[in-house]
């Protein structure tokens, strides 16, 4: 498949003679030529991402096929992936894809599914690997149950889960309330549920109230439990 190049939309020139020197015709006439313009720059908005402006076609870097590629003057990467391809061990979709300035895998689509420091993620699952090239962010197509968690996903990709560097849940999000530790949290938009690296409730909204430590909380207030296990609201 031959990828059409992205650059800014110029306009055809018969249009360019009308707008300019046929100040004859019917008003109706330039409005209908001012819509056909604004259609192409909107249908070029659609198919062509900002980073590919200006970007390298057909190319191959670092050994990888890609659809369009195009380099940062910080030296990260972005591109189109050509086609399915491993990346550090990571299957990766064909499509969009990202890289530090030193080629390690940024972020991804993954192709298939893939299990990975003990996380099982499903194929289309958004990953941003960390430091060590383990999951550090997910955002997964559909809910996904993550050691005994149901991490809220959806296919726009619109909630993250994220883990420590020893492979355990560190936040997500979830469509019902769920109870850790004794504590009901509720299920929250805006306010993920955060565990310590050793599955203890670290922050949470409240679902219901609750009295903690021998204090009362009420309902939609933010806990918060330190290493200790000492309880503080926000």
């Amino acid at each position: 498949m031959t990828h059409t190049p992205c650059t800014q939309p110029r306009m055809p020139g018969w249009v360019r003679q009308v707008a300019v020197t046929d100040k004859d015709r019917p008003r109706g006439w330039l409005t209908w030529v001012g819509a056909f313009s604004l259609l192409a720059i909107l249908l070029c908005a659609v198919a062509c991402a900002p980073w590919e402006v200006g970007a390298e076609h057909n190319v191959i870097r670092n050994g990888i096929k890609f659809d369009a590629f195009r380099e940062s003057n910080d030296g990260s990467k972005t591109g189109n992936l050509a086609e399915d391809t491993i990346i550090d061990d990571w299957p990766c979709k064909r499509g969009f894809v990202s890289f530090y300035a030193d080629w390690r895998l940024d972020e991804c689509h993954l192709s298939r599914e893939h299990e990975r420091n003990g996380v099982v993620m499903p194929e289309g699952t958004r990953v941003f690997p960390d430091e060590r090239g383990n999951p550090g962010v997910c955002l997964f197509p559909y809910d996904v149950n993550v050691q005994g968690f149901s991490c809220r996903g959806n296919r726009a990709g619109g909630f993250m889960t994220a883990f420590y560097p020893n492979g355990q849940l560190h936040w997500f999000y979830t469509r019902d309330p769920v109870v850790v530790d004794s504590v009901t949290c509720a299920d929250s938009l805006f306010e993920a549920i955060y565990l310590h690296a050793d599955g203890r409730l670290q922050q949470c909204k409240l679902e219901e109230s609750a009295v903690i430590g021998g204090r009362e909380y009420r309902k939609g207030v933010v806990i918060q439990f330190d290493r200790s296990g000492a309880v503080s609201s926000r």
